[in-house]
């Protein structure tokens, strides 16, 4: 081909190749121009998820390529809008910046809170070491100690005194109060063991037996002996009772009763009773002083007409010694307890046979005190001290503990205190105030027992069941404060026509 062919050729492709651009480019701006901004769109919108910095400039973007095909989207406009988003921009960031702040208030509350709490637990651990360190309230008076086993107690009437005498013929008088006891004086006029101690109605003379067969009075003001009759009883004396405020009673080994009058010039008793075998174990009577009721060591509770000067009843024998009696209900029940541990309840003026009885003890009864109109405390061979409420019949509860049998019992004038003597020469206060709180809670907590084992574990459990005075502590006290409280019983209400009923 020659270079004229050539050039014309080179010419025409070069106009087809320009035609052909300027066709194409007529054909693909059209399409372009829709496509690109609206993949832009997508693509800035993904971004602006991820980096909320950069959606400003993604979205300036667009609207300048938009703004290439819009011919009606304005300058203002679009600064209207970016300020828009800059200011919701701005407001997620306040908010982010605000809930950081939050969480931060939130963990310095939390700290704060278990700081609070941490001072808290330290305060009650200190409070609790100080009141651990400080010496307990004390509630009786401390214990007595003799050197020999202690025969017989007695309370003063109107002071805080108490006498108490032993085996070996010494008698003791105390003050007692809940710091300590002071000894105030001691008595030995009496070669053998003095076995029964009692203060007349006002306290103004003490008197005193022994097995020396001796009955001996005391002046409690000069401590000195106004009366001492060497040959009382033909045996030795064994029990003792104040009838008022000259007469007196005196029983002895053998069962004989006699009756005497401190005013007479000759030391003779005014009556004497012969209607016992054994030993005459207690002796009471009642306010009017007309009946002299006596137990006795062949079972029998006899009664003495004191104006009449003879014998009133007798019961019958019981199957163990009667050791000691008590009236109650307002002197019109007799209550004796036996050395099986039975106890029975006599009608006043009617000592054939009793009216009722009790005989849950598990051993032997040596000693009772009636403390209220209702209730009895007895000394037991166990070492025991319990509380019993006669009517109903029930146990209320263990009082105290001694080592070895409780032989006496006697109660302070003003009701507070009950004091035991044992076999060890220990003599005991306890502190039976509670008796007297209408809140105190005096029963053990009733539990779920079997149908045929209830009636023996009810048994067990009340005679287990430590009352306040005693030291020792019961089972359940330990888990009481992780009981819940139950919860009280809602009313139930119907609402009937609008009204509750």
């Amino acid at each position: 081909m020659s270079n004229t062919g050539k050039r014309k050729f080179e010419e025409l492709s070069e106009d087809v190749s320009a035609s052909s651009d300027d066709d194409g480019e007529q054909l693909f701006l059209p399409q372009a121009k829709g496509i690109f901004p609206q993949t832009r769109r997508n693509a800035a919108d993904n971004q602006n998820h991820d980096d909320p910095s950069t959606a400003s400039e993604i979205d300036l973007y667009e609207l300048d390529a938009e703004g290439t095909d819009d011919e009606d989207f304005s300058e203002s406009e679009l600064l209207d809008e970016k300020e828009e988003e800059t200011e919701e921009n701005l407001k997620d960031v306040e908010d982010v910046q605000e809930s950081e702040s939050e969480a931060e208030n939130k963990e310095e509350s939390l700290e704060e809170l278990a700081l609070g709490r941490e001072e808290k637990e330290e305060g009650e651990l200190v409070l609790a070491i100080s009141n651990a360190a400080k010496p307990p309230e004390k509630v009786k008076p401390p214990d007595l100690i003799s050197t020999s086993m202690v025969t017989d107690i007695s309370f003063h009437p109107q002071e805080e005194i108490i006498a108490i005498c032993n085996i070996e013929g010494e008698i003791s008088c105390y003050r007692y109060n809940n710091e300590g006891n002071e000894l105030l004086h001691t008595l030995n006029h009496h070669k053998k063991s003095c076995r029964a101690l009692t203060f007349n109605g006002n306290g103004a003379l003490l008197f005193s037996a022994s097995k020396d067969k001796s009955v001996a009075i005391t002046d409690t003001e000069t401590m000195k002996i106004t009366q001492h009759i060497r040959k009382a009883h033909g045996s030795p004396v064994y029990s003792l009772l104040c009838i008022d405020a000259n007469t007196w009673s005196s029983g002895d080994d053998d069962g004989v009763v006699k009756v005497w009058d401190k005013r007479r010039a000759t030391q003779s008793p005014v009556v004497e009773f012969k209607k016992i075998d054994e030993f005459v174990s207690c002796m009471i009577t009642d306010s009017g002083s007309r009946l002299l009721v006596c137990t006795s060591g062949e079972g029998t509770l006899t009664a003495f007409n004191l104006r009449a000067k003879k014998m009133d009843s007798q019961s019958e024998v019981y199957p163990a010694e009667m050791n000691c009696a008590g009236l109650v209900r307002q002197e019109t029940k007799v209550v004796a307890g036996l050395g099986n541990g039975s106890m029975y309840i006599f009608d006043w003026r009617a000592f054939g046979y009793h009216s009722d009885a009790f005989g849950d003890h598990p051993s032997g009864i040596n000693c009772m005190l009636p403390i209220m109109d209702n209730i009895v405390i007895t000394g037991c061979d166990d070492g025991k001290i319990r509380a019993i409420s006669l009517f109903p019949h029930r146990f209320l509860g263990v009082v105290g503990h001694h080592k070895f049998p409780v032989e006496r019992l006697d109660i302070s004038t003003c009701g507070k205190f009950v004091s035991s003597a044992s076999h060890d020469g220990r003599v005991r206060f306890w502190n039976i105030s509670y008796f007297e709180d209408p809140e105190s809670n005096l029963l053990p907590t009733k539990t779920v027992k079997s149908v045929r084992n209830k009636k023996r574990s009810s048994r067990k459990d009340k005679l287990r069941f430590q009352l306040p005075s005693s030291k020792r502590r019961n089972k359940g006290d330990f888990f009481a404060g992780l009981a819940e409280p139950e919860p009280e019983p809602e009313a139930k209400t119907n609402d009937i026509q609008g009204g509750v009923y």
